[in-house]
């Protein structure tokens, strides 16, 4: 039990607590099965996946909703940093993501959505205004697997998503008005860069979004606590 004890406090130090990995470079599901392996092992692949695996400016360090509200009251003040109304769901395994937003706006359509996603994303969040449609899914597994892999941040859905186990397996922060098993039109219509109307809020393109359990925000710039 010790070598879980210090293992843990190193994984902590190094900011990749739950980035585990095996002898055999293998993601662990557990701190039972991370138990098994040696400590100096670990100390070497957290050392090295932790620079190969995540590229400088892939993944930006969370900041809480919470904090960024209380350090920025003069901000919330005159607007420029708004928090959306509490109706969408949490998705995906990373509940914490921030960045620079890109706007779409469509109606139970994804052409845009996926052409967008299959861009590189350079940390950013994509925000798919679908007009608040439940009729179908705007976003599957495959576009979130997608969106992972060119490296977006986050993606928040102002319709539906399907594949939920997919999504919930895949290392991205997802938000959506809930799900749907059908699938959306493919005739491309939509705006892409274009001003969008959610939950309560006017989001443009080019503004940051902050988001964790809490809730998410939107600020006119880049903020730090």
């Amino acid at each position: 039990m010790q070598v879980l004890s210090n293992s843990v406090k190193l994984a902590r130090v190094l900011g990749t607590r739950m980035i585990l990995l095996n002898s055999n470079n293998q993601f662990l599901s557990s701190l039972t099965q991370f138990s098994t392996s040696p400590l100096s092992s670990l100390q070497f692949q957290l050392r090295t996946k932790s620079s190969s695996a995540f590229p400088a400016g892939r993944h930006r360090a969370a900041i809480a909703t919470a904090d960024v509200c209380d350090s920025n009251a003069a901000l919330l003040v005159n607007g420029d940093l708004r928090a959306l109304d509490p109706i969408f769901k949490i998705y995906g395994q990373r509940l914490a993501f921030s960045g620079p937003i890109v706007t779409v706006k469509v109606f139970e359509d994804n052409v845009l959505v996926r052409q967008l996603l299959e861009t590189e994303g350079n940390g950013r969040v994509l925000v798919i205004d679908g007009r608040g449609s439940t009729r179908c899914a705007l976003v599957g597994g495959n576009l979130a697997q997608w969106a992972h892999d060119m490296a977006w941040a986050g993606i928040i859905v102002n319709s539906c998503i399907r594949d939920v186990d997919e999504i919930n397996a895949c290392d991205i922060g997802v938000r959506a008005l809930g799900s749907n098993p059908l699938k959306s039109n493919k005739k491309a219509v939509g705006e892409k860069h274009v001003p969008v109307q959610i939950a309560g809020t006017l989001i443009h393109d080019g503004e940051w979004l902050y988001a964790d359990s809490d809730g998410i925000l939107i600020s006119k710039t880049q903020l730090s606590v």
